[in-house]
């Protein structure tokens, strides 16, 4: 394995909570505290343009590739969604009452779903953006969300220390993990071990598997809250990023930390880390955080 820092991305004026992959592999937007939203190309390794000047803080961002349409998620709880051949918003998704901290599009069944501050969760058809389904589950935040094409399952995180596992055909909840001490953050789905990586805000990542419906023993990953898992194109990796200022490379199969990138020695962030994607361009690893930076990890498996 080699891993390596390959460049920082600077432009942003302030914090940057989000990060998405684009039309192509090589391209990805960014946006944060700033309100912007940037495109970037991990070919040259520079700014595209700007697209889009939200009017608030934006908190996520998704990519629909069939539509050309960028989703932004705000911090009010609203969604912008931007047609960029035209070039203009044409909706305003306003339901929730705080933080869009994730959105997920499932193709096979042409639906958007929301996972907002509020405590509820929200399902829109595309691309009509109708409100199908709407759910609070949680008296607290709930964050990240990951969806099982496999399971035909989504997994949210609960800011109450649970992880709701509905059915996505009919939004019913078919399982909630509840033994965790502190809030959930950040969920994966592991296709090749049929198992759910779970990171929590005091920085415990767990490993549920579906076979024995057992949680294994928890890991010590980071100092503070995980913010999210991502798995490498090959799928024998997965990195973390934390608000301790770290990116950590992980061998998939043993959970075992293979790299940490932290500190001056590394080129690592200076401040919390809060969004990372493993771009299937080059095998590259984005990362960004409150040090208004995004740095491009090059991690080369053997």
């Amino acid at each position: 394995m080699n891993y390596r820092h390959l460049k920082t991305l600077e432009g942003h004026k302030a914090p940057i909570y989000a990060l998405c992959e684009g039309a192509e592999p090589h391209l990805f937007y960014s946006a944060g505290a700033d309100q912007q939203v940037v495109l970037w190309n991990l070919k040259t390794l520079k700014v595209e343009k700007v697209v889009s000047k939200a009017p608030t803080t934006v908190i996520s961002l998704l990519f629909i590739k069939s539509l050309n349409y960028i989703l932004i998620g705000q911090v009010e709880g609203g969604v912008h969604v931007i047609d960029l051949n035209a070039g203009k918003e044409i909706k305003y998704l306003k339901l929730h009452a705080h933080y869009i901290f994730d959105m997920l599009f499932i193709a096979e069944k042409n639906e958007l779903v929301c996972s907002s501050g509020d405590g509820s969760i929200s399902v829109w058809s595309v691309p009509k953006f109708e409100v199908l389904y709407h759910k609070k589950i949680s008296s607290k935040k709930n964050r990240k969300m990951d969806y099982s094409a496999n399971r035909n399952e989504l997994a949210v995180a609960s800011g109450d220390g649970k992880v709701f596992l509905f059915n996505a055909n009919d939004w019913s909840i078919n399982n909630v993990l509840e033994s965790f001490k502190s809030a959930v953050d950040a969920v994966k789905y592991n296709s090749k071990k049929k198992s759910l990586l779970i990171g929590e805000k005091d920085a415990l990542l767990h490993e549920y598997n579906f076979e024995g419906n057992k949680i294994g023993d928890a890991l010590a990953a980071h100092y503070w809250a995980i913010y999210e898992i991502d798995f490498s194109p090959t799928g024998n990796l997965f990195a973390t990023v934390s608000r301790d200022k770290t990116v950590k490379i992980w061998d998939a199969a043993n959970l075992k930390v293979l790299k940490r990138f932290e500190g001056l020695k590394d080129n690592g962030h200076t401040h919390s880390v809060n969004s990372m994607f493993w771009s299937a361009y080059n095998n590259r690893l984005v990362s960004a955080g409150d040090d208004k930076t995004i740095k491009v990890w090059e991690i080369l498996e053997v």
